[in-house]
C-alpha cells in the first residue's frame, strides 16, 4: 500500500508539470486541422464548407490517458449574392478529460465572420466567437495524503479538503480574430506553380472569467493570444507542394510554439471536365513543439476528404518517465469546393 501512496504522489507531480507545459486550454498537434478553434477569423475564409473531427490521446505511458475530442463545422452564408464580401458561420464543440479524476472541460460555441475581398488574389476575415463551457471533476477517483493512516489507505478517512467543493461549474467564453488569405496561380500537375498563404492573430477568453471548484474563491482565467501562419507553394512542373507553417500561443505564464512543414505529393488530379477521376494526395508532416516534442504526421487526401494521423515523441524533462512516448492524434476532414478541381484560390493548405 505504501508503494501505491508514493505512485499517487508521482501522478500528482506529473499532472502539475504537464499542466504548466500545455497551458490551460486544449491543444492539438495537427494545428493546421483546427482552423476555427485557433482563430474565429478563419471561419469560411478559405472554404465554402468545412467539417473537421479531431481526437487526441496522450500521456498513456505515464498516467491514465488524457483524451481530447473536438468537432467543428463552418459554411458561407451569402456568397452567391456577393462574391466579394460575405459572411461565414461556424460551430465548434470540444471536450477534454485528464487523468484519474477525469478533470476536464466541455465547451460549445458559435463563430461569425465577415469576409472582405482586398485584392484580386486576397481577402480578409474578421471573426468573433461566443459560447459556454462546463468544467468538472470526479473526486471519488482520487486518494489524498490524509487518507493514508499507518501506511494503509483508508477510504472512509477524511480527505482534509475544504467543504463545499463543487463537482462542476459553468463559465462563458469569447474570442475574436483576424486572418488574411492570399492565393495565386494554378495547382494542376501540368503547372503546379501556385502560391497560397494564410496569416492570422486571435485573442481568447479576454481574462474576464472567474473560476474555481471552491465556491468561496475564484481565479482569473488568463487571456490567450495566438499567432499563426501557413504558406503553400508548388514546385513547378512537379507533383510536390511544400507547406511550412507555425503557431505560437501565449497564456499567462504558459507558452507554446510549434513550427514545421508538410511535404505533399499529388498522386492524381480530378478529371477537369467529367470528374470521373478523383484527385488524391499524400503528405508527410514534420513539426517541433519547442521544449516538448517532435511531431510526425501522415496526411492522405481523396477528393473532398482528408485524414491525418500524428504522433508526439516527447523530448521534454518527462522523457525518462514517458520513454519519449507522448500522444496519438487523428483528424478527419471534409471540404467544399473540391481542392483538386479548382485553382489555388480555392485553397489546398
Amino acid at each position: 500500500m505504501k508503494t501505491k501512496h508514493i505512485n499517487s504522489k508521482i501522478v500528482i507531480a506529473f499532472s502539475i508539470i504537464t499542466g504548466s507545459l500545455f497551458a490551460q486550454d486544449v491543444h492539438f498537434s495537427q494545428f493546421r486541422e483546427t482552423p476555427i478553434l485557433i482563430n474565429p477569423g478563419r471561419t469560411a475564409l478559405d472554404r465554402d464548407v468545412r467539417i473537421v473531427l479531431n481526437y487526441k490521446d496522450q500521456w498513456r505511458s505515464v498516467a491514465k490517458a488524457y483524451k481530447t475530442f473536438a468537432f467543428s463545422g463552418e459554411m458561407v452564408l451569402n456568397k452567391k449574392k456577393n462574391k466579394d464580401n460575405y459572411l461565414g458561420l461556424g460551430i465548434q464543440v470540444y471536450s477534454d478529460k485528464s487523468g484519474d479524476s477525469q478533470m476536464g472541460i466541455t465547451v460549445g460555441s458559435l463563430n461569425l465572420s465577415g469576409i472582405i475581398k482586398t485584392s484580386e488574389n486576397s481577402k480578409l476575415g474578421v471573426g468573433i466567437m461566443g459560447g459556454f463551457g462546463q468544467r468538472s471533476v470526479n473526486y471519488g477517483a482520487l486518494r489524498w495524503d490524509e487518507q493514508y493512516q499507518s501506511g494503509a489507505y483508508t477510504p472512509a478517512a477524511s480527505t482534509g479538503e475544504p467543504t463545499g467543493v463543487a463537482n462542476s461549474y459553468t463559465l462563458p467564453d469569447a474570442a475574436a480574430g483576424v486572418a488574411w488569405f492570399y492565393g495565386k496561380g494554378e495547382k494542376y500537375i501540368s503547372a503546379n506553380n501556385g502560391v497560397q498563404a494564410i496569416v492570422g492573430f486571435s485573442a481568447h477568453h479576454f481574462g474576464f472569467q472567474k473560476f474555481s471548484f471552491y465556491k468561496q474563491t475564484g481565479e482569473k482565467l488568463f487571456a490567450k493570444y495566438i499567432a499563426h501562419a501557413n504558406v503553400g507553394f508548388g514546385i513547378s512542373n512537379s507533383n510536390l507542394i511544400i507547406i511550412p507553417g507555425f503557431m505560437a500561443s501565449f497564456q499567462g505564464p504558459s507558452k507554446e510554439f510549434v513550427a514545421g512543414s508538410v511535404f505533399k505529393y499529388v498522386l492524381s488530379e480530378n478529371s477537369k471536365y467529367t470528374g470521373n477521376k478523383k484527385g488524391s494526395a499524400i503528405g508527410i508532416g514534420l513539426d517541433y513543439r519547442f521544449g516538448d516534442a517532435a511531431i510526425a504526421s501522415v496526411i492522405y487526401e481523396y477528393s473532398n476528404f482528408g485524414i491525418g494521423v500524428s504522433y508526439d515523441m516527447n523530448l521534454s524533462k518527462l522523457k525518462t518517465a514517458s520513454a519519449t512516448r507522448g500522444g496519438f492524434e487523428i483528424a478527419l476532414r471534409f471540404v467544399t469546393p473540391n481542392p483538386f478541381f479548382t485553382n489555388v484560390t480555392k485553397a489546398r493548405i
